[in-house]
């Protein structure tokens, strides 16, 4: 076929493809030349795995975690249980493997929107309690939410124990976790990436995975400059994650093997790489596959004032990409920090701050320097060290090429600013019953079983319509004051009094943020004896003694309301 019509062909699978919203990569004769930026004309096939085609450095990235996964100790890390060498002894091989995929599917879960460091502990408490996946089907849920306390997202727990019943209740088996992904997803709460993870580490199955890491690796190695939160541009990644994975598992299934360590080790090392190297600001000098890295060698030219050759400059407008956005390198930002993935804010401490800087394309044709700081705060780097630093810079010109490529490749993949999170405002109610015998109980209630904070407990708590939450105290007082007075919790119908607006706290969820009106309101009773403890719902509501309050599975941010209570009572009985 000549080369034109094949051309004409592909164009048009691709913009059938495009057109039914389901993209796909067509797979190029010879791998294209790089692009050059800022234009990058290219075409779709530009895109094709450079792994795919450079074996050496699929083995490159296997030998770099070999040497490199016991730098961070997980103790969810353990060898691949090859069924080979456990002829004769299935049931023992089927209890191994049935605690190996239990411990990658709860690492898993844990490690979700969390930072490995903050996981660990969390992880070896849980398994220590739980060691089995029946363990944790017989679990009671409050003590597994009081287990994940200060975790966050605790949804993440309730469906992890929900789906270990599940499985339990289907399967009567020692291992009744499936092997293959496509059965995995058919329970709540495991979706195609946890089913990815726990298939190929735990059961070595040549399938994929695709997490933020790995998605931005991919980005980065493919050039694909696009969001990949989207739709479109995650389900490309996802196959070509797939295609990956099975390439570097081929040969042993080409031995007759179902299974083994390669495709589970394949899937580790890219997310180990997107962790630690290819972060938003990548360390590109350190990367076992920067040779196939499109975006690498793509800053690599800008950097050295490369010019374009003559069958890289023009792209036939049949054939030309309509996978990547329009990439915008006239004002290079300067790539972000490394993503904070802990579900609590981090102590905020005074750091030099950078004047912002607007780098221009053509800042890659001359020589970098580092940008000028500004000294906040006693013992910052004196002037004269700042210019050896700067002449120290200016005379590694190495330094600084490798600088500017790591510049260049933090754009991919391409950034989208985050919408601004929804506020809101509400009265938290703190019910004190105050008991003849000095002592006091404490009304808190349950969540409900799904959406956000799932079973968790709480103090009652009213939204705020805006009119009232911008308003004064007392309009906020004689709101809580109402809203107490409908909750039905004691049988002589009198209402908790109102005492005093504590203070006021910000919480922020990943969606919103909430501003919390904390307001401590009074009941009196005569004795213990006469007080129902229970109080059925909906929602579920229980009084709940001074000394046991540390105990209940409170989310964070009713924790701080209780924390500010006690502190504020401290306080006053210092001073009496």
């Amino acid at each position: 076929m000549p080369t034109r019509k094949k051309a004409q062909n592909t164009s048009k699978k691709a913009a059938a493809s495009k057109k039914s919203g389901c993209h796909d990569i067509p797979e190029p004769e010879i791998p294209e030349p790089t692009a050059f930026p800022p234009a990058r004309s290219h075409s779709a096939s530009y895109h094709w795995p450079l792994l795919l085609q450079e074996s050496s450095s699929c083995v490159a990235l296997l030998s770099w975690f070999n040497e490199i996964e016991d730098d961070r100790s997980m103790p969810w890390r353990k060898p691949w249980l090859n069924p080979a060498d456990f002829v004769g002894r299935e049931e023992e091989l089927e209890t191994l493997l049935a605690k190996r995929a239990y411990e990658v599917w709860v690492s898993e879960i844990m490690l979700q929107q969390t930072r490995v460091s903050t996981v660990i502990p969390y992880f070896q408490k849980w398994i220590s309690k739980w060691p089995t996946i029946q363990d944790l089907a017989k679990a009671d849920n409050d003590e597994v939410l009081t287990v994940w306390k200060g975790l966050g997202y605790y949804s993440r727990a309730t469906r992890l124990q929900q789906t270990a019943k599940d499985m339990v209740e289907k399967n009567k088996s020692t291992c009744p976790i499936p092997s293959h992904a496509e059965e995995l997803q058919k329970f709540s709460g495991i979706g195609p990436y946890t089913a990815g993870a726990i298939s190929s580490i735990a059961f070595g199955e040549p399938v994929p995975l695709l997490d933020g890491n790995v998605a931005r690796v991919l980005s980065r190695q493919l050039g694909l400059y696009v969001d990949v939160k989207d739709k479109g541009p995650s389900d490309l990644l996802w196959k070509m994650a797939d295609r990956l994975v099975k390439h570097v598992s081929a040969g042993e299934h080409q031995s007759g093997t179902e299974q083994s360590a390669v495709p589970g080790r394949w899937n580790q090392a890219l997310m180990e790489l997107g962790s630690t190297v290819c972060t938003p600001r990548p360390k590109c000098d350190a990367c076992p596959i920067r040779k196939t890295c499109r975006a690498y060698a793509e800053g690599d030219v800008l950097s050295s004032k490369r010019t374009p050759t003559p069958t890289s400059k023009l792209v036939d407008i049949e054939d030309v990409c309509t996978l990547c956005e329009q990439l915008d390198t006239e004002e290079l930002v300067v790539a972000p920090e490394d993503e904070d993935l802990s579900t609590e804010a981090p102590p905020t401490k005074k750091r030099k701050r950078e004047t912002k800087t607007v780098n221009k394309i053509s800042q890659y044709f001359t020589a970098q320097r580092p940008s000028p700081t500004t000294d906040v705060e006693a013992g910052a780097t004196s002037p004269d060290t700042r210019q050896s630093t700067k002449r120290k810079a200016a005379d590694d010109p190495e330094s600084a090429t490798n600088k500017s490529i790591g510049t260049y490749c933090a754009l991919f993949p391409k950034k989208v600013a985050k919408k601004k999170v929804a506020e809101e405002d509400c009265n938290v109610c703190i019910i004190e019953m105050r008991l003849e015998n000095g002592t006091s109980k404490w009304l808190i209630e349950q969540r409900p079983a799904k959406g956000l904070l799932a079973s968790l407990w709480q103090f009652p708590l009213n939204t705020l319509p805006p009119s009232i939450s911008s308003s004064s105290s007392s309009t906020r007082k004689s709101s809580a004051q109402t809203f107490v007075s409908t909750l039905e919790i004691d049988q002589s119908e009198r209402a908790p009094q109102h005492v005093a607006e504590i203070d006021t706290l910000v919480h922020v969820f990943s969606h919103l943020k909430l501003t919390m009106h904390v307001q401590l309101l009074s009941l009196s009773q005569g004795s213990a004896e006469n007080i129902e403890s229970i109080i059925s719902g909906p929602p579920k509501r229980k009084w709940v003694d001074t000394e046991d309050m540390d105990d209940q599975t409170l989310s964070t941010g009713m924790r701080r309301c209780w924390e500010l209570l006690r502190k504020k009572r401290l306080i006053e009985h210092s001073t009496d």
